[in-house]
């Protein structure tokens, strides 16, 4: 009874129930709801194939509508404008940007909502309150979701391995990139439940292995990166300006000196089959990549837009999120995005070495950056929950009401 009553600690709970509900606001009410919505929305999406199929064409209109709603419950952007805060005008001009330049390349409209709701929740991260209570409840329903992946979902998706429902690279990415979302639960409890440290191991060993059996590089680099930030690196290191900085850099401008680095490769010749994975170093992106940049050279400033076809690959995807940003859009709107970016991280700096929970958050953030060196989950609709979750928690430690409660 003595351990039982230290693990839940009856008095302890009532004061924060108490806490919640003289603290909570209509605005936190309202932002959760639609945060649920968006989290069954990402359930179903990779859950039930039939939803994925009906609702692929409407997902990115789907979280502007969410996210526009959020936006206008908690930030008065007119005062905010008024007062000339550099944060909101880069996003205002990121909006109108976008659109123009949409206009003047006769591109469809879905490129939108991708670099528009990609900008607003970062710039929303940290001015929208998100209370620790709001960590634990969504927290804990990325661990139900994950634990009933496994237990059932997956168990018959992928029971023919030649016969399954679901592309196995996005399986693997979809159960890495929502662990990622677990561990930073993990890391806000661990103090109070040591065995905690014992699942964080379990779930490490799981992600590698199903990253490797779906042959998923994305999903390895993903778990790679993410452990080697996490656990491997001294927290020490991030009180050091040069390297958060580094860090910054190398996920965001680092993507672009990939590509190049890999198009210039590729022309050599050289090329060799990867450990595990069974598909070649150079097997297509370096001809996509030069392609877009051939396309791109001509439109810098405005970008391709989406209505172009191209000869490289059997459809439009760039493979790399913040090369998606440059070519489609150009580099008027990608450098509006990274001045949001940078603003936000920059914002989070001083905090990073100390709380464990933020870190973690945001190393996750950094892995999924990383791992869109050569794919786009960074800026995936269906992967706008876990982005939410991820820079939501990130920005709780440094001074917005509501990020210690």
């Amino acid at each position: 009874m003595e351990n039982g009553s230290r693990i839940i600690d009856k008095e302890a709970l009532r004061a924060c129930l108490e806490k919640i509900k003289t603290q909570t606001k209509p605005a936190d009410v309202i932002n959760t709801a639609l945060l649920l919505c968006m989290f069954v929305f990402y359930m179903l999406t990779f859950f039930v194939p039939r939803f994925y199929g009906m609702t692929e064409k409407y997902v990115g209109l789907f979280n502007f509508a969410v996210l526009m709603v959020m936006f206008f419950v908690n930030i008065r952007p007119f005062a905010k404008i008024k007062a000339k805060e550099r944060e909101i005008i880069a996003l205002a001009l990121t909006v109108i940007v976008t659109f123009v330049n949409i206009l003047i390349v006769g591109s469809g409209f879905g490129c939108f909502f991708v670099v528009v709701n990609f900008a607003l929740i970062w710039y929303m991260a940290g001015e929208v309150r998100f209370y620790r209570w709001q960590m634990y409840f969504f927290g804990i329903l990325y661990l139900l979701m994950v634990i009933y992946w496994f237990a059932g979902v997956y168990t018959w998706m992928f029971a023919d391995y030649t016969s399954f429902a679901m592309n196995t690279n996005t399986a693997a990415t979809f159960t890495v990139f929502s662990m990622l979302c677990v561990f930073v639960l993990f890391d806000f409890v661990i103090d109070r439940f040591p065995i905690t440290g014992l699942l964080i191991t379990v779930a490490l060993v799981k992600c590698l292995q199903i990253a490797l059996y779906h042959r998923s590089r994305g999903a390895f680099i993903l778990i790679t990166v993410f452990f080697v930030l996490r656990f491997v690196l001294p927290s020490r290191i991030w009180e050091k300006k040069w390297f958060f900085r580094m860090m910054c850099i190398i996920a965001t401008l680092g993507s672009l000196a990939f590509v190049a680095a890999y198009v210039w490769l590729g022309t050599t010749g050289a090329n060799f089959k990867m450990p595990f994975f069974y598909k070649n170093v150079f097997s297509g992106r370096e001809a996509i990549w030069l392609e877009f940049w051939n396309l791109f050279r001509a439109k810098p400033l405005t970008g391709i837009g989406t209505n172009v076809t191209i000869t490289s690959f059997m459809e439009f995807n760039v493979h790399n999120a913040m090369y998606n940003i440059l070519v489609i859009h150009g580099v008027v709107v990608f450098a509006l995005v990274l001045y949001i970016m940078f603003a936000r991280w920059e914002k989070i700096r001083p905090y990073v070495a100390s709380n464990r929970a933020l870190r973690c958050a945001f190393v996750a953030i950094l892995a999924v950056c990383i791992e869109s060196f050569t794919d786009v989950d960074l800026i995936w609709t269906d992967y706008t929950m876990n982005m939410i979750f991820l820079l939501f928690v990130m920005s709780r430690g440094y001074g917005k009401e509501g990020s210690d409660d």
